[in-house]
């Protein structure tokens, strides 16, 4: 009976040091995790296969073709030089900027880019 009591002594202590000390090592832990920011930007060049309202498609010098979906917040072309996905034709050499998010590939900018010949 008296290891029984210990026991629960044991058992009783642990669980009131546990409801004393876990909020608080809790919220450190929390207060140490970087909260997520925004996706970060990234470019690739290679000419256009398709281009329409929803989706450019664009194939990369490893001959890959990628897909990147288009929003109302897609730019295209320069800021002197505004246009639209209808400037853009299949076999144009682009280079686009786009964040990646949920293994989706979201377009933010288009850019004509002229080949230089050497």
């Amino acid at each position: 009976m008296k290891t029984t009591n210990m026991l629960f002594a044991w058992m009783v202590s642990g669980w009131l040091f546990g409801c004393m000390i876990g909020p608080s090592v809790m919220e450190a832990h929390a207060a140490g995790a970087k909260p997520a920011g925004p996706p970060k930007q990234q470019q690739i060049s290679g000419s256009i296969v398709s281009c329409d309202e929803k989706t450019l498609i664009v194939r990369v010098r490893k001959g890959e073709e990628i897909k990147f979906n288009i929003t109302i917040e897609t730019k295209f072309g320069e800021k002197d030089a505004i246009k639209s996905a209808a400037d853009f034709k299949s076999g144009n050499h682009v280079r686009v900027t786009y964040v990646r998010s949920r293994g989706e590939r979201t377009l933010k900018q288009v850019v004509h880019v002229v080949k230089h010949i050497n």
